[in-house]
């Protein structure tokens, strides 16, 4: 886990781009965001886990499928687990995915107009769950 820890945090700063990126790192977007050079948060997530040889697959609700059997409650998250929110209790809800790295942190992509970063983990109404992904 600790590879895609790193993996993701060295990406921080570069810009989001809506369907940016993929194993193989970076890229541009689709509409609107074919000019920016980045990732959205699914592609950053895949990138990270690619790089310690782990293939979770291209978006959010993929990465949660695949791995649905592999649930952790939030009071058990450990760094490396994938945390996911959603807008009902439908995993094809579900619209955002970050990197968790322990210590209340995770690395994403945020949205539009903002770089990948470091934030403090969140819940809130739209707080989906979270999975561990294993090779």
């Amino acid at each position: 886990m600790q590879t895609a820890i790193a993996a993701a945090k060295s990406q921080r700063g570069l810009p989001y781009s809506w369907g940016g990126g993929n194993s193989r790192g970076p890229s541009y977007g689709i509409p609107p965001d074919t000019a920016i050079f980045g990732f959205d948060c699914s592609g950053l997530t895949e990138y990270a886990y690619a790089q310690a040889g782990i293939a979770i697959g291209g978006t959010s609700r993929e990465q949660y499928w695949r791995f649905r059997h592999s649930t952790v409650a939030a009071s058990d998250l450990q760094p490396g687990d994938l945390v996911f929110w959603g807008s009902d209790s439908s995993y094809t809800s579900i619209y955002h995915v970050a990197l968790y790295i322990g210590g209340g942190q995770v690395v994403h992509a945020p949205q539009s107009g903002d770089v990948v970063r470091t934030t403090s983990m969140w819940y809130g109404k739209d707080y989906f769950g979270a999975v561990r992904p294993t090779g």
